[in-house]
This record gives C-alpha cells, sequence and structure tokens, in this order.
C-alpha cells in the first residue's frame, strides 16, 4: 500500500468518525451553492499567542480538500451548519484538509 493511499485512508476514517455532521457553502455574492459537505466543527478552540493562551470567539469549520478547495472557500463566504450561519474569516490548508475561521452571523 503506497503512502498516499494510507494518507487518504486516514482521512476518510477521521472524517467518517469525527465529523459533526454535513455543512451548506453558499460564496460570497450568489456563487455556486456546494451542499453536503461532511465538516468538522469546533466551537471556541483555544488560541496561543504572545500574551499566552485563551479562548476566542471563533468557529473552526474544517473539510476534506477535495470536497471543496480553499480557493472556493473564501472571506465571506457562509457555512450553514444545524441552523447556524458561519460566515468565513480566513482559511488555511494542509494540502488535504481545509480549515476556515468562521463567526457566527446571528
Amino acid at each position: 500500500m503506497s503512502w498516499a493511499r494510507m494518507r487518504d485512508q486516514l482521512h476518510q476514517r477521521c472524517m467518517a468518525k469525527l465529523n459533526d455532521g454535513s455543512a451548506e457553502y453558499r460564496g460570497p455574492e450568489g456563487s455556486p451553492v456546494v451542499l453536503s459537505i461532511p465538516v468538522m466543527v469546533d466551537f471556541n478552540p483555544m488560541q496561543t499567542g504572545p500574551q499566552g493562551t485563551w479562548r476566542s470567539e471563533q468557529i473552526m469549520v474544517t473539510w476534506q480538500r477535495h470536497l471543496l478547495c480553499e480557493a472556493a472557500a473564501v472571506r465571506g463566504g457562509v457555512f450553514l451548519f444545524c441552523g447556524r450561519r458561519l460566515v468565513v474569516e480566513d482559511v488555511v490548508s494542509d494540502g488535504h484538509m481545509v480549515t476556515a475561521a468562521c463567526m457566527e452571523d446571528e
């Protein structure tokens, strides 16, 4: 079994066991909707900075890159998850998994 195949299996198993449900993504300015993306959602994650560690107000949404690439998920886009609107502020990727730092739109 190749390294890439083992990595892909790991990501699939992680998402199968750790996902918090499915989300819908809507890009800014009416770009096409992406339905039913399995996501992991972390509310109020801990962040570290020069002043130490603190609990942030952000919500982190993580998904597999092949379902929605980081170039498609941009600032101002919205994830709809469990009746909440999570507005994307920043996106980071390791090439396989993508995480968006979001704020809830009330």
